[in-house]
């Protein structure tokens, strides 16, 4: 998908050893453009699709049997030698629309797409409000409003972590957030101690299953101070 994406985290360290390891690149070819998210597979219009988000912005939709490419959308811009406001993890799919979340786009936004055509159906970015609110408003300095888990949907509901701390539940008819939750807080745990939660896991979104939604918090490229130890959250009815 991209043709030149040499990027190494070793070229992103200040330290002398991890230099010395990172090669002598044209400008502009570290890039950190790959593929790091999971593909989702998919019908519509009366064949089998392949898509997956990449860390420049675009989702790709392939044909399975194929591999031919039917159709692209550019949902953020690039940024300069990296790919953090791009995709980083998974879409879902719920059987009607793909549901994609960018990264730290200024701000990451949640996304309902044709899968027939790539349309956006609506666009929600993240609460402006999410670093003045809450756990995160005493941590501005760290607070970003980004999405770094993969996107998880239900019937009906869309559910997506955000990196000011907090987990929402959105309309999948017309993107409105429903509920949120604050995970920057205190919380008791089953083995008997106290927790705190953070911003919401990079990689894994929301696990749904027998009517609970669990998540993980705490987040290294957001690191909240936390003397507790970060927390697994089950939330019922």
């Amino acid at each position: 998908m991209t043709d030149v994406d040499t990027w190494r985290s070793e070229c992103s360290s200040p330290s002398p050893e991890d230099q010395k390891y990172c090669p002598n690149l044209p400008e502009g070819t570290a890039l950190d453009f790959d593929l790091g998210a999971a593909p989702a597979l998919f019908s519509a219009g009366g064949r089998r699709l392949v898509g997956i988000g990449q860390k420049v912005g675009v989702y790709h939709v392939l044909d399975a049997r194929t591999g031919k490419i039917v159709w692209q959308r550019q949902l953020s811009d690039p940024m300069p030698g990296g790919g953090l406001s791009g995709i980083q993890w998974g879409a879902s799919y719920d059987g009607h629309r793909l549901y994609v979340a960018t990264y730290m786009a200024n701000p990451g936004t949640l996304f309902a797409l044709d899968p027939a055509n790539g349309h956006v159906i609506w666009k929600t970015p993240n609460p402006a409000d999410g670093c003045t609110t809450g756990g995160a408003a005493q941590y501005p300095r760290l607070c970003r409003l980004g999405h770094p888990p993969a996107v998880t949907t239900t019937p009906g509901l869309v559910w997506e972590g955000s990196m000011d701390g907090k987990v929402r539940a959105y309309s999948a008819r017309d993107g409105r957030v429903l509920w949120t939750y604050d995970t920057i807080t205190d919380v008791p745990t089953v083995n008997g101690g106290t927790g705190r939660g953070g911003a919401t896991s990079g990689g894994g979104g929301a696990v749904v299953a027998h009517g609970m939604v669990y998540v993980q918090t705490g987040n290294f490229f957001t690191p909240y101070p936390n003397d507790k130890g970060s927390v697994l959250m089950a939330f019922g009815r």
